[in-house]
């Protein structure tokens, strides 16, 4: 039988094991839809379902991570998944790069760039989610690592230009790219998921609170027996 300590290496293990998994599969299939041999829709139209299917998914994780553990295995949970996934963009960007493709060309009927197309895409969606839900960890990692905001840099661009993220992906990327600053932050940005945040969200429900209890006796004091002032 297993003890707490030996169960909790194994819940971790296999919870990272689904990170990496996550990072390296792509939403592509070799077997395009029906709908494209028909015309019905573009191979990027179709791409673009299957992505936001995908980014469900990848929210989802994040949202565990965020409910993962004590902070020190959050922490741990969140650097293995960052040192991944900056390896398969930067695997997929050398990739991209020998093929010439540049973001805004055709969408390929190649399976191997769009392979490449994706880790793109989705590993740097994955990357907003993280950063914008577990600010304090990621940055505590992100911010030592030149090579890793070159990269996303490079990502941000790739990302815009390929017609890929719009509406709510759009968003997303607006997002990150403030929150770690490659794109200036607009005056009323905020993070409500960095400990400062959430601490003055603390402050200001205990305030309000307080106020509550402060009206609530007061209301009770002038419901009370009252001596009326009698002119003589």
């Amino acid at each position: 039988m297993m003890d707490e300590a030996s169960l909790r290496c194994a819940v971790f293990r296999t919870f990272s094991l689904l990170i990496i998994l996550l990072i390296s599969s792509v939403t592509l299939t070799k077997k395009e839809s029906p709908d494209v041999y028909k015309g019905k829709r573009s191979p990027l139209e179709m791409y673009k379902k299957l992505f936001q299917e995908h980014r469900a998914i990848q929210l989802e994780a994040v949202k565990s991570i965020q409910n993962y553990g004590e902070y020190k295995q959050r922490h741990q949970l969140v650097k293995m998944t960052l040192e991944k996934l900056f390896k398969v963009i930067s695997e997929a960007k050398v990739n991209l790069t020998l093929w010439g493709y540049i973001p805004g060309d055709p969408f390929p009927e190649n399976t191997t760039i769009r392979d490449g197309l994706s880790k793109v895409f989705e590993n740097t969606a994955m990357f907003g989610d993280l950063v914008l839900r577990l600010p304090d960890i990621v940055h505590s990692t992100y911010d030592k690592n030149k090579d890793w905001q070159l990269l996303l840099g490079w990502c941000y661009w790739f990302c815009k230009e390929s017609g890929v993220f719009d509406e709510t992906n759009g968003r997303l990327l607006h997002l990150m790219a403030q929150e770690v600053k490659l794109i200036e932050r607009e005056e009323n940005y905020t993070n409500p998921f960095t400990l400062e945040s959430q601490l003055k969200q603390q402050k200001q429900r205990h305030g309000e609170k307080k106020e509550i209890k402060t009206k609530k006796k007061k209301k009770e004091r002038k419901k009370g027996p009252q001596i009326t002032r009698v002119e003589l």
